[in-house]
C-alpha cells in the first residue's frame, strides 16, 4: 500500500496550465490547490484552498486589517472599530446617529420650527379636533350659559355690563345658609340644627366615654380591636361560638358553675414528658386546704387532709391479683 500520495506540484507556475477533470495540482509560488473542473473541459480550473486563504483569516480585532477575513468573536460579534462600506437595505439600530447623518425623505419630512408655524398659520379650528375641558367657543354655548345664570332662582338683582371686549353677569346674592341646609337631612340617628351642625346626641370624641344599647360585630373581633386595659360587663354575657382565654391565670368567683363537659382534662399544655401533679384542691380559709391529687413521681393518686397525706390508689390496685397492704386505719 502506498504511503505517500503525491498530486501535480509546482514551485514556479501560478496557476496550472491544465488539469484533467477532478485532478488536484498545488502551486507554491501562490499557496493555492487547484482542481480541474469536473464536468469541464481540459483547462477549466479552479481554486478550491491553501495556505493563502488560511493567511487571510484573522480574528475579530479592534484593529482594520486589509486584505483580511475577520472571524467573529464568542458573541458573534466584529470587534473590528470601523468598517467602510456602501450599505443597502433595512438599518435596524441608528442609535449612534442624528438626523444630521440621514438624508431627509420626501414624505416623512424633519420637524422645525419654520414648518410648524407655517402649518399652524395656514390651518384653523376647523383642522382641530376638540378635546375634552378646553372646548371651542359657540354662539350656543354663550347663549346657554347666560340663560342658565340669568334664570337661576337663587340669584337675584342680576346687573349685566360691559368691561372692554367682555360681557360680565353680577348677582347682589349667592346661595345662603338655608339654601344650603334644604339639601341636607340628619338621618337616622342624627340632627341637623338651625345653625348646620350634625349632632349624635353625646360627645364622640376620642377621650369621651360613649353608650350604646346594643352592638352588634358580623365579622371577627379579635384583641386588637379592643385596646381597654380592663373590661367590665355588669349584665350578662352570653357566648355562642368557643370561648377561648390565651391569659395566664382564669379567675371564676361565681358561688354555681355548671360544666357540660363528662371528662375535665387538666394540665391540658403538657406535649412532652409529665412533671406537674394535677387534681382538686379545696379553700378552707383558715384551715388548711385538703386536695385530691394525682402524684406524677410515684404514679398514684394521693389525698392530703391537711395534716397528712397519704397514697390512696394505683393502677395496680385493679390487676387481677392484688398485692401489698390494703389498710382500713386505726378505729
Amino acid at each position: 500500500m502506498a504511503q505517500t500520495i503525491l498530486i501535480k506540484r509546482s514551485t514556479s507556475t501560478a496557476i496550472p496550465t491544465a488539469l484533467s477533470n477532478g485532478e488536484l495540482a498545488y502551486s507554491a509560488q501562490s499557496n493555492k490547490l487547484f482542481i480541474g473542473r469536473p464536468g469541464g473541459g481540459s483547462g477549466d480550473i479552479d481554486a478550491i484552498g491553501g495556505k493563502y486563504y488560511t493567511d487571510i483569516i484573522t480574528g475579530a480585532t479592534d484593529a482594520n486589517t486589509a486584505s483580511k477575513l475577520v472571524l467573529r468573536d464568542g458573541s458573534g460579534n466584529f470587534s473590528a472599530g470601523t468598517i467602510t462600506a456602501t450599505l443597502t437595505g433595512t438599518a435596524s439600530d441608528i442609535s449612534n446617529h442624528n438626523t444630521n447623518a440621514l438624508s431627509e425623505g420626501s414624505t416623512n419630512l424633519y420637524f422645525t420650527n419654520a414648518r410648524a408655524d407655517a402649518r399652524i398659520a395656514a390651518a384653523d379650528t376647523d383642522d382641530l379636533s376638540e378635546g375634552s375641558s378646553n372646548l371651542y367657543y359657540t354662539d350656543a354655548r354663550v347663549s346657554t350659559r347666560a340663560d342658565t345664570i340669568l334664570n337661576h332662582s337663587n340669584h337675584g338683582n342680576i346687573t349685566v355690563s360691559k368691561v372692554g371686549n367682555e360681557l360680565r353677569f353680577s348677582a347682589a346674592s349667592q346661595y345662603g345658609d338655608s339654601d344650603v341646609q334644604s339639601y341636607l337631612s340628619g338621618g337616622t340617628g342624627v340632627t341637623l340644627s338651625s345653625g348646620g351642625e350634625f349632632s349624635i346626641g353625646q360627645a364622640v370624641a376620642t377621650t369621651d366615654n360613649v353608650t350604646f344599647n346594643n352592638v352588634t360585630v358580623d365579622g371577627t373581633l379579635s384583641s386588637d380591636d379592643i385596646t381597654a386595659t380592663t373590661m367590665t360587663a355588669s349584665g350578662h354575657v352570653v357566648v355562642q361560638g368557643n370561648l377561648t382565654v390565651n391569659g395566664t391565670t382564669t379567675t371564676v368567683n361565681s358561688n354555681t358553675v355548671a360544666i357540660g363537659d363528662s371528662i375535665m382534662v387538666l394540665n391540658n399544655d403538657e406535649t412532652g414528658t409529665p412533671s406537674e401533679n394535677a387534681g382538686f384542691e379545696v379553700e378552707r380559709g383558715t384551715s388548711t386546704n385538703v386536695s385530691l391529687l394525682w402524684n406524677e413521681a410515684g404514679d398514684y393518686w394521693q389525698a392530703n387532709d391537711g395534716s397528712t397525706t397519704s397514697k390512696l390508689l394505683t393502677a395496680g390496685n385493679f390487676a387481677a391479683s392484688f398485692t401489698g397492704i390494703l389498710d382500713g386505719g386505726t378505729f
